[in-house]
């Protein structure tokens, strides 16, 4: 069956539905942004929620477009979904400083105390207080208003057309159908390589897919939250793994940046990159959990509950 929409009134529906998805970004988003105007203006300690949630729309939003673009190539989107990846960047910079920093001081030990676990731990921490820097100019600047205001203007242009469930469903089950068949193709290549990228590759076809699935599943009905949840569980067995690589990769890179590290960061780095090849393969329980669903026959062919 076609993933792509295959008439005028499928467009139609494609695109209110699209308008919603963009009108709970931009709440979610106004949200984050007013927690975190207050936490400031109140001298308090910033917390880290605000910042997460604010990355997880922005990244969220850019990943359904994504995938609803494919489903209707003619919304011409690719301007707008790099200038939400540009601006979501230092926000994942900045999640990827402190996952780092603190595996590194766990995987460091008692080794924190020495002279060089030390001076480790203030590299990691200079570098991710430079991420929180950048992340916070993105906020104060206008780039941030910008690229909102350039989401609020596509959303303006979206048909506000009153839809059912029942209306819904078919273009609802194509956009899910998109994401289910990369993730399939990614999680083919990845058992068949096991290779880093190709495991970080299938954790950012999953996320997509629980964004478009959970978007949709007030349309899709039970079965849809059932398969959104088995692929959260994938996913985060995938970031485990994928926190484990980068954590290595930025050690053996600062032991190869200061001679007086290199003994310890490469030390610390062999263990890490040991957990990760240790947990290479514990994927494939959930994949297989997600296989045993048959989304095929449940969430792209389900009847709404609604009905």
């Amino acid at each position: 069956m076609s993933e792509r929409i295959r008439s005028d009134e499928e467009r139609i529906i494609a695109r209110v539905l699209v308008r919603g998805l963009v009108h709970i970004a931009l709440d979610d988003i106004s949200s984050a942004q007013s927690s975190l105007r207050e936490e400031r203006s109140s001298g308090g300690v910033e917390n880290p929620e605000s910042i997460r949630l604010l990355r997880i729309a922005i990244r969220r939003i850019e990943y359904q477009i994504m995938t609803m673009s494919e489903v209707d190539p003619s919304l011409e989107t690719h301007e707008l979904i790099h200038r939400l990846h540009q601006v979501g960047g230092p926000f994942g910079e900045l999640r990827d400083t402190e996952i780092i920093s603190e595996r590194v001081v766990k995987a460091l030990g008692e080794r924190r105390r020495t002279l060089e676990g030390q001076r480790l731990v203030a590299l990691i921490m200079g570098q991710r207080s430079r991420a929180q820097s950048t992340s916070d100019d993105v906020l104060e600047s206008g780039e941030l208003r910008s690229v909102l205001d350039a989401l609020n203007e596509f959303r303006r242009l979206l048909p506000s057309d009153a839809i059912t469930p029942a209306m819904a469903r078919p273009v609802a089950q194509q956009a899910v159908r998109v994401t289910w068949r990369t993730v399939k193709r990614v999680a083919k290549l990845a058992k068949k390589s096991g290779a880093d990228d190709d495991l970080h590759k299938l954790r950012r076809t999953a996320k997509r897919a629980i964004y478009s699935t959970r978007g949709f599943s007030y349309v899709l009905g039970p079965s849809s939250e059932e398969f959104a949840a088995r692929l959260v569980v994938l996913q985060k067995t995938l970031g485990r793994q994928h926190d484990r690589v980068i954590v290595s990769e930025w050690l053996r890179d600062a032991a190869e940046s200061d001679a007086s590290l290199k003994l310890l960061a490469n030390e610390v780095s062999r263990e890490e990159r040991q957990r990760a090849d240790d947990g290479a393969d514990e994927w494939a329980g959930p994949w297989k959990m997600v296989r045993e669903l048959r989304p095929e026959e449940s969430v792209m062919t389900t009847y709404s509950f609604f009905e």
